[in-house]
């Protein structure tokens, strides 16, 4: 299968699999910090995160392949925003969109023997584009196990 339409339908899955696993937690934890087992960040240190990677580490570096500047990470990177969750959601679905947008515009020669220098070192295209999609799987899985397990910890914490 071509990889552009490969990751074509990874992105879009991941995307709409993102925005979904938000929305399975109730409002009130959405900014909450969970259970220690469940790890540190909030749904929405979630949310904030995927979309200050993409808007500013993966798109600008997936445009490299197109003549884009090498990326370097901003100084105010890392630090959190405290829009909405919905608003970032909003944004990330832009952002990801402009990533998807980018896939037709890549040869075989972009994805497969073309490096450049990116925040991760030397990499390909396809690389960078397989990182996003693993990036995403991982965060779902973290934002689903906070709809799946807090009120299970909640409950083995109570009983001691």
């Amino acid at each position: 299968m071509e990889l552009s339409r490969w990751f074509d339908y990874q992105l879009r899955s991941t995307l709409d699999g993102f925005i979904w696993a938000v929305q399975q937690l109730p409002t009130e934890r959405v900014y909450a910090i969970p259970p220690t087992p469940l790890g540190e960040w909030s749904a929405a240190q979630h949310v904030f995160h995927i979309l200050e990677y993409e808007r500013d580490l993966a798109l600008p570096s997936m445009q490299q392949w197109l003549g884009a500047p090498a990326v370097i990470r901003p100084e105010n990177y890392g630090q959190q925003d405290v829009r909405p969750v919905e608003e970032m959601l909003t944004e990330f679905e832009h952002v990801r969109h402009e990533e998807i947008d980018l896939l037709p515009r890549f040869g075989e020669e972009a994805w497969n023997s073309t490096q450049r220098t990116t925040f991760w070192g030397e990499v390909s295209l396809y690389w960078l584009v397989c990182k996003t999609y693993q990036h995403t799987t991982e965060h779902i899985h973290d934002i689903l196990r906070l709809s799946l397990f807090w009120d299970r910890i909640l409950e083995r914490m109570s009983r001691g």
